[in-house]
């Protein structure tokens, strides 16, 4: 570590330059406070050794300015001065020293508030690096939020407004500032507030379709999911608010409905009734497109409370480690300020006298302390928290950046792919799907790289691993394997959940077609999968027994000129 030393007398710098340099420390060298400005906006000094008198600028006016300057880290200042009395240190203290040491100065003190120094500065570091992590995470998950079609609000208790993102904002209008902070009665109805209100109570998940007046259009529809967010506690701190118009879709649906009614009374018409069949079934078509292309952020909104819970997770024990942190943090400056009141004692006393009743007492009870608050332990166990913060903040991240490979629709290019980087992308965004009911076994061979387009296939590969996912209750498995084949990357997926009739084997990439409740498949899903697989000149097969399970069987080619020509790609 670079030490900065500011001493106007030139024995005495020496002294201490030759002393602090026997411990380990490189040393610069100032004369006044002046020089040391000059020195610490030059260079990352983290330590200044100083003394109090000097020309031209003293060390306390050194350390005020220091105080004063608004730097990107923190310097640690240690006051050297033979001045001993209350009203002196009081003074070094109040211009902001760390530390004072009494000239002449002794080594074996030097030393140990070196090490005091050493070992603030690297908490303050790590406390910084902590809080630029946590801070970048939060920013990559707001632009995640802000490119999601769905609105999201979070609310407090008193329902007044927390946050909210893009989606919400373009739809309502004006800045965030006027809009954080506001109530929400300026922007939801009657029954959403209910809701809401009910949440911070019951803690629990809420789900409605709200109708609103849509004049000559006709009525709009507004799908609401509430969502509490709990502490550590368990208590329900803030509600999310995730809002969808699904106008289109309802009417879209209305559409499907209306046209299958009339395909059905075409089929018993004559020749010319047939010619409207075949301009109904191409609308039809024409709506299952646009269908199309809405399902992948469609399933990423049905995602979305999985993933905020995800989040939730390590957010949780990062606070709750930072918390425990700040515990240690005042048993040891409480540790200190004992060991500087025997100091001060001590230093009192008459040179040469033996250590008195009063003062051996004393430090009876700083040992007795530093077992109290079992020292040894704080110091092992603060490494293993910031570790933990570490682990969790890296989680976060993983998060963060599998569900924005998902957000942005129109990113996608053909270019080389990892399909083994997909499927983990893949498994960080569906976790919280899966982790309730099954285990994932993974056996991934090593595999080149393909050309393709990214995002559509691990569509593909979310829609089966959600899909097996549902397909069980509890304590199941997901083995996934993917190797190299015959020119192919072939990735298997299989589990052991409930299986799939004999007779709907055959109508499983069928559009539309779903065994799920209505409201919960839009029968979509493994038809855009299979359409995806075809695109890349692949096959997707299926195969599964009832009771035992499914295996789904994709193979993408490893050289595709067919793709590259047809998207113009060389």
């Amino acid at each position: 570590m670079d030490i900065l030393i500011v001493e106007d007398d030139a024995v005495s710098r020496q002294l201490l330059k030759k002393t602090i340099i026997a411990m380990g420390h490189r040393v610069i060298e100032s004369e006044n406070g002046r020089q040391a400005i000059a020195i610490v906006a030059a260079r990352p000094i983290a330590l200044i050794v100083t003394d109090w008198a000097m020309p031209d600028m003293d060390g306390l006016a050194l350390c005020r300015h220091i105080r004063a300057a608004k730097l990107n880290r923190y310097i640690y200042v240690i006051v050297l001065s033979a001045k001993d009395q209350k009203e002196d240190m009081l003074e070094i203290f109040q211009a902001g020293a760390d530390d004072y040491i009494r000239k002449p100065f002794d080594r074996e003190e030097l030393h140990a508030r070196l090490q005091t120094g050493m070992r603030h500065i690297e908490l303050e570091q790590h406390y910084q690096q902590m809080q630029q992590t946590l801070i970048a995470s939060r920013n990559k998950l707001k632009t995640v939020f802000d490119a999601l079609p769905e609105e999201i609000v979070s609310l407090h208790p008193d329902f007044t407004i927390d946050s909210v993102n893009q989606a919400f904002r373009d739809r309502v209008g004006g800045d965030i500032e006027a809009i954080v902070g506001c109530s929400g009665r300026a922007y939801f109805d009657p029954p959403v507030e209910e809701a809401v209100r009910r949440a911070f109570v019951t803690k629990m998940q809420e789900h409605m379709l709200l109708t609103e007046p849509g004049g000559d259009t006709g009525p709009r529809y507004r799908q609401v999911e509430v969502l509490p967010i709990h502490d550590d506690d368990a208590i329900v701190v803030l509600v999310v608010v995730v809002m969808k118009d699904v106008t289109g879709e309802r009417r879209k649906a209305a559409e499907i409905e209306a046209l299958n009614d009339r395909l059905t009374h075409t089929a018993i018409q004559v020749e010319s009734e047939n010619r409207k069949l075949q301009n109904a079934l191409k609308q039809l078509e024409a709506t299952q497109t646009q269908m199309l292309q809405s399902e992948k952020m469609a399933s990423i909104g049905q995602l979305a409370a999985g993933v905020a819970h995800e989040i939730n997770n390590p957010t949780g024990f990062v606070s709750s480690n930072l918390k425990t942190l700040g515990d240690y943090s005042a048993d040891i400056f409480a540790l200190i300020a004992r060991y500087r009141r025997h100091r001060e004692r001590a230093q009192a006393a008459p040179a040469g006298a033996a250590m008195g009743a009063e003062l051996a007492a004393e430090l009876d009870e700083i040992v007795a302390f530093e077992k109290q608050i079992d020292i040894d332990y704080l110091a092992a166990d603060t490494t293993a928290l910031i570790g933990d913060c570490r682990e969790g903040t890296e989680r976060i991240k993983k998060i963060v950046m599998g569900l924005k490979d998902f957000a942005h629709p129109g990113s996608d290019e053909l270019k080389p792919m990892d399909i083994n980087a997909g499927l983990e992308s893949t498994l960080n965004v569906v976790n919280n799907e899966i982790k309730y009911k099954a285990t994932v076994a993974r056996d991934f061979g090593d595999l080149p790289l393909v050309n393709a387009f990214a995002q559509q296939l691990n569509q593909v590969f979310m829609n089966i691993l959600v899909n097996a996912a549902q397909a069980m209750e509890k304590n199941g498995e997901i083995c996934i394997r993917t190797r190299a084949v015959d020119n192919f990357v072939e990735v298997v997926i299989a589990d052991n959940g409930c299986g799939i009739p004999d007779k709907n084997l055959s109508r499983i990439f069928d559009p539309f077609f779903t065994t799920k409740e209505v409201g919960k498949g839009t029968g979509l899903g493994m038809h855009i999968a299979y359409n995806i697989v075809k695109k890349h000149n692949g096959t997707i097969g299926v195969q599964s027994r009832m009771g035992q399970g499914t295996t789904f069987t994709v193979r993408i080619p490893i050289e595709n000129p067919a793709l590259n020509a047809a998207t113009g790609e060389e």
